[in-house]
């Protein structure tokens, strides 16, 4: 039973496990280099496509090719030529081409071949290189030798010239050897010297480029043509479903991705062009081009032996007819006629066959005519992100061919095919802009372009009352799904299409299909992104709002906050983008007041100790409530700690183990949030100037606050134009809360407490100040009560209202009256106590006047 436990565990995981994908890798620097900077791609591969987990295996240009002819890898990225040399002789595909990218962040899918020597050699042009040590990478190396070699041919330079010739295996070994005088001069791909130099291996000024040549655009050093970048193939035992997906993710691949920067690459895009390679190889005889030049005279006859039968048989026809006319010349004139009836019959035959050389001539300068046409579209697709500009150009192209009097295509949904674009400068053959497939009524055209799309599958077939043929070419994602369009073209030339060019113009629609639908899901990223950052931006303008609508002296307090800190960290010199998180994070920083109860947050005085402990709660309510959105996360980290000494005090304490640069953007919120404190006025303090503040905060540089963030505010915030700031009420909001906190609840007058405030802020020197006093109102409480005393007070607060509407009245020390008005006005004591509520009492009343320009009165 445990046996069999085991065995179905064993089986149980085999059936889970993820299936290994092997990418082989030419090693052009090293096995280590290349496994540290494609790692990163083979992890987001298997990040994207489910089910596989891919593997990186690095290779020499031996290896490689053992590899390759093994089947022991499914994908392999190596250089150009190579490349060539393999698809040659092992029909592997390129499925995408490497987008390289300079420290500059320049992209480039093109390389070419550095020929370099000893800054102080004593070698200026490669003419100089006869007679000297010369050092490259290896045969196979396109970058590191084939280019140069064909540069130095057409210098006439050869191998023999050299004094020593090596190959060191790697491109960083040759760099080296010239560096350390080991060889006089070398060779090697271009951003080889530049990645060297970013990684401190050699510096700048110790060798110099020879016949260096520039491109627009290209921002490496390079001293030969330019040709495309490394490919990205799969082998021929490899899917071509798991090859689609590959393609699809390493197209999508951004540049901000660590596969990217790991690799020092931009990202991927599709296969480019490798024509030039091939010229380049044929031109020097090298790979399977040089085992062309070899035939051997068995080979070339088994190859061509049908001509050979031919000209054999005619030779001897030819030699048989000679012996015949000598033999028989006697009796020409007798023979004659039989003669010109032979004569007339081979004439027949001459011709027959110059028309077939004729017609062979003309189908090979049609094809090659087709094929620029392809080339020119294929640049399109590399160059456009357009669905509809790669669509109108691509018809454009296409129309200019001389054979097709027509092209169009279309789009299906469902039933309805649109027609998307027609041959410019011609007559349209289709008039409507889209048309029902289930119409009884379609014309021949329209009935082939649905034939194939509902059988997704190239159809060719005459047009009905013409003498035109039609090809219709279905459009789709992968050969498994569903046509999604048709491209169709009209060509009037003898027997249709041929079964080359039918080929051709496959290749074209794959191509297309593939572009069109990359670009569509682009869109749908770019869509995604977009809308993503949008809600983004709507959430944090959301939570800014909450804090305007609850307290207005906070909201203009974090955008001033915002502004500050803002700047210290633009003279701090840091990135944009973290500036921009500072930002937001600033405008939210006292986002986790919406827990502080509005006795608390809206107090306008200054706070007892418990009521400061709760409003030192709202650092970590902010960072709880932002924390758990993934994109307010780093938003959180600065929030909670803004409050945070750089010695380590403040609040909270800190818990976990935030990044060094968040910590330092914490610091810079708090010196901004600091200052606009100091710079503002509030109902229990005046505000300091800028000098002022800047002058306190240096006092608590190294403790409460970073040393460099204030050395930095220093200089941001010296000429800053700081805002009129008042807590005083100015709408019927903000004169409630200060009724809750400044009004007398017996009477409704200002209290004792408001009266500071509002002789601290109002400097008029006109102002006068009336104070009255009631006699005897302890007496008058014992003998009548608290309720009536009580209601003595409040008849005698509204007679004051009415009688002196221009005053602010202060109920003052319980039973005492203070009247402010802003221009000199006295106050009666017979007036006060003409009042009806004195008749009868005891009480008497004491009035004092003062005026405020000789000072604040005694009380």
């Amino acid at each position: 039973m445990i046996r069999l436990f085991i065995f179905l565990s064993f089986i149980t995981s085999s059936l889970w496990a993820l299936q290994t994908v092997k990418i082989g890798v030419l090693a052009k620097r090293s096995a280590d280099i290349t496994l540290k900077n494609y790692s990163a791609t083979a992890d987001y591969l298997t990040k994207e496509i489910e089910g596989y987990e891919f593997e990186i295996v690095p290779l020499s240009f031996e290896e490689l090719g053992q590899s390759v002819a093994k089947s022991e890898i499914d994908f392999l990225l190596t250089n150009t030529a190579y490349y060539v040399e393999l698809e040659h002789l092992y029909g592997v595909s390129r499925i995408a081409t490497l987008k390289n990218k300079s420290s500059d962040d320049t992209i480039v899918s093109s390389f070419g071949g550095v020929i370099l020597s000893r800054a102080d050699a004593d070698i200026q042009s490669l003419e100089d290189l006869k007679g000297k040590k010369f050092v490259a990478v290896d045969p196979n190396s396109f970058g590191g030798w084939i280019m140069a070699q064909k540069e130095l041919l057409d210098h006439g330079i050869e191998m023999d010239d050299f004094s020593q010739f090596k190959f060191l295996g790697s491109h960083d070994s040759v760099v080296l050897a010239i560096i350390h005088g080991d060889a006089d001069a070398g060779t090697v791909r271009t951003d080889t010297l530049e990645r060297m130099i970013d990684e401190k291996a050699i510096e700048t000024n110790s060798f110099k480029i020879l016949a260096e040549k520039r491109y627009k655009s290209f921002p490496f050093r390079v001293s030969t043509a330019l040709y495309p970048e490394w490919p990205f193939a799969k082998l021929p035992k490899t899917s071509q479903r798991l090859a689609d997906a590959v393609a699809l993710a390493l197209l999508k691949m951004p540049a901000s991705s660590q596969a990217a920067k790991r690799s020092h690459i931009e990202g991927w895009t599709i296969p480019l062009d490798y024509s030039k390679v091939h010229r380049v190889l044929e031109e020097l005889n090298l790979s399977f081009y040089g085992e062309l030049k070899e035939f051997t005279f068995g080979e070339f006859y088994e190859k061509y032996k049908v001509w050979f039968l031919f000209v054999s048989i005619a030779f001897v026809v030819v030699f048989a007819l000679l012996v015949y006319i000598y033999r028989l010349n006697s009796g020409l004139k007798k023979t004659k006629s039989h003669i010109e009836k032979l004569n007339g019959k081979l004439e027949k035959k001459v011709l027959h066959r110059t028309q077939q050389l004729e017609s062979m001539y003309s189908q090979e300068k049609y094809l090659k005519n087709l094929l620029s046409t392809i080339t020119d579209i294929n640049e399109l697709l590399i160059s456009s992100y357009s669905k509809q500009t790669i669509i109108h150009n691509t018809m454009k192209i296409l129309a200019k061919l001389d054979e097709y009097n027509f092209t169009w295509i279309g789009s299906l949904d469902g039933n309805l095919l649109k027609i998307i674009e027609q041959s410019p400068d011609s007559v349209p053959l289709l008039e409507k802009q889209s048309y029902n497939l289930t119409d009884s009524k379609l014309n021949s055209s329209l009935l082939i372009a649905k034939e194939s799309l509902e059988s997704n599958r190239t159809i060719i077939n005459k047009l009905e009352h013409s003498s035109d043929w039609m090809i219709a070419l279905p459009l789709q994602n992968s050969e498994r799904d569903r046509a999604t369009g048709v491209l169709c073209i009209y060509c009037d030339t003898q027997g249709g299409f041929i079964d080359e060019e039918v080929k051709i113009l496959e290749n074209l629609v794959t191509d297309l299909s593939f572009t069109l639908n990359a670009i569509k899901q682009q869109s749908i990223l770019n869509n995604m992104e977009l809308e993503k950052i949008s809600n983004y931006e709507e959430t944090i303008l959301a939570f800014v709002n909450i804090i305007e609508q609850r307290d207005k002296y906070t909201a203009g307090h974090t955008l001033r906050v915002a502004r500050y800190s803002r700047l210290i960290a633009q003279e701090m010199g840091i990135d944009k983008d973290d500036i921009v998180k500072l930002e937001k994070a600033a405008i939210l920083h006292d986002i986790g007041k919406v827990v502080t109860p509005d006795t608390v947050l809206l107090k306008p005085d200054k706070l007892t100790p418990l009521e400061y402990e709760l409003i030192k709660q709202h650092s970590i309510a902010g960072y709880k409530m932002l924390s758990k959105i993934e994109m307010y996360k780093d938003l959180a980290q600065i929030i909670k700690y803004h409050h945070i000494h750089y010695d380590g005090s403040g609040y909270p304490e800190i818990d976990d183990d935030p990044s060094p640069k968040i910590l330092l953007l914490s610091y810079i919120l708090s010196a901004a949030d600091a200052f606009d404190a100091m710079t503002s006025n509030r109902i229990y303090k005046i505000k300091k100037t800028a000098h002022e503040a800047i002058e306190e905060i240096l006092h608590s540089s190294g403790e409460q606050f970073h040393p460099k963030v204030i050395q930095a505010a220093k200089r941001a915030l010296a000429n800053i134009t700081i805002e009129d700031t008042s807590q005083l009420p100015d709408t019927e909001f903000e004169e409630r809360r200060f009724s809750y906190f400044f009004r007398d609840s017996l009477t409704d007058l200002y209290n004792e407490n408001y009266l500071q405030i509002v002789l601290h802020y109002q400097e008029d020197d006109e102002r006068c100040f009336n104070l009255i006093k009631l006699k005897n109102f302890s007496h008058y409480n014992h003998k009548h009560g608290w309720e009536s005393g009580n209601r003595l007070l409040k008849t005698l607060s509204t007679h004051l209202q009415r009688d002196y509407p221009d005053a602010m009245i202060f109920r003052y020390h319980g039973d005492d009256f203070i009247l402010l008005f802003s221009k000199h006005q006295d106050i009666e004591k017979q007036d006060i106590l003409s009042y009806e509520i004195f008749k009868d009492t005891e009480l008497s009343v004491e009035v004092q006047h003062y005026d405020l320009k000789d000072g604040l009165p005694p009380v």
